[in-house]
């Protein structure tokens, strides 16, 4: 009984495996772009330039500041090294302060 059992669930097994390879459909060829101009409008999908006054991120322009009005929301003026000589940089504050360093 057992030797029927492990036959028949080879023959399905076998069966399943046949049947995948025959539903399995190769996924359609899509066009190669053959010159520069082809290719670049491919890229544009829905793009727009930028407007060219647009400004670098907030963060990046208060990276270094002199007081904490330089600073974005929600951060500190703190020296990032605790040693003096470090240029201030803007820090979200700990515990409503500028961490301490060591």
């Amino acid at each position: 009984m057992k030797t029927s059992m492990r036959a028949l669930a080879l023959f399905l097994l076998f069966t399943l495996a046949l049947c995948a390879q025959s539903i399995a459909q190769t996924p359609s060829a899509t066009p190669v772009p053959t010159n520069t101009a082809e290719f670049l409008a491919t890229l544009s999908g829905g793009q727009g330039t930028a407007p060219s006054d647009l400004l670098p991120s907030p963060i990046f322009l208060a990276m270094f500041c002199a007081t904490d009005a330089d600073c974005p929301t929600g951060q500190l003026c703190c020296y990032p090294c605790g040693i003096d000589g470090c240029t201030k940089t803007c820090t979200k504050p700990l515990r409503g302060r500028c961490p301490l360093y060591p």
